[in-house]
């Protein structure tokens, strides 16, 4: 057990899932059970009620605990690790590229003809150098796709927040409820047309974060058919 932002962490066997959930006490009649975007539970019970208490409403929830977040992760499921080793496929934007592997005395990344060029640099290998050249593009990418969707959808813009952009493990990204939106690096390798689904499902969940009716229809006006991006993204992006 553990506190974080004045709540206290603490860990439920739920079925078979370890629930991992932060419980708070507040000046409320009745326990909430909140699931959020970014797989996070969150827990409010009446000041007086005891930890035995909330662990048996908790369970009394599994199915519907365990409904959201499976909802929540099906829609991001992740791509096959990559080795980066010569003649290996890698994506960009949907396209696919050979990797072409060599040393040299300027470290370089470019596409041409095809082909991821990667020249290494004394010491790198050719993971470090391409996820260093991913995560630049990846930034610019998410920034410029984000504008366009302000200009389609500008009642979104009331849902801004900052992007980060980082590796993860299990999601394309998720939004979290200080309204900082996470992007999974990976997902420059996607179409343009997934990027502007994942933005618009994660910019929708800063106005509706569950996923309910009211979300999809948010959804549907930013991205109409936003089911064909989700699916490419379920065959890797391809």
């Amino acid at each position: 057990m553990r506190r974080k932002g004045g709540a206290v962490v603490r860990q439920l066997h739920v079925g078979r899932r370890r629930l991992v959930y932060a419980l708070r006490f507040a000046k409320t009649e009745r326990l909430s059970i909140a699931i959020h975007p970014d797989l996070t539970v969150a827990v409010r019970a009446p000041h007086g009620a005891t930890v035995r208490e909330v662990e048996r409403r908790i369970l009394g929830r599994a199915a519907w605990i365990e409904r959201q977040l499976r909802d929540f992760e099906r829609d991001h499921p992740l791509p096959v690790p990559r080795r980066y080793i010569r003649g290996e496929t890698h994506l960009y934007l949907g396209r696919q590229h050979r990797l072409r592997v060599h040393r040299g005395s300027n470290r370089e990344v470019a596409l041409s003809g095809g082909f991821l060029r990667v020249v290494l640099g004394r010491g790198d290998t050719a993971r470090e150098v391409v996820q260093r050249w991913y995560h630049a593009r990846a930034r610019e990418v998410f920034g410029r796709r984000l504008q366009s969707l302000f200009k389609v959808a500008p009642w979104l813009n009331g849902a801004r927040s900052e992007i980060r952009v980082r590796e993860m493990t299990r999601r394309w990204g998720s939004c979290g409820r200080a309204g900082v939106i996470t992007l999974n690096v990976e997902l420059v390798k996607a179409p343009p047309s997934c990027i502007d689904y994942i933005l618009a499902h994660e910019l929708s969940h800063r106005l509706e974060m569950s996923n309910s009716r009211r979300f999809y229809t948010l959804l549907e006006r930013v991205v109409p058919g936003w089911g064909r991006a989700r699916e490419r993204l379920n065959r890797g992006g391809r």
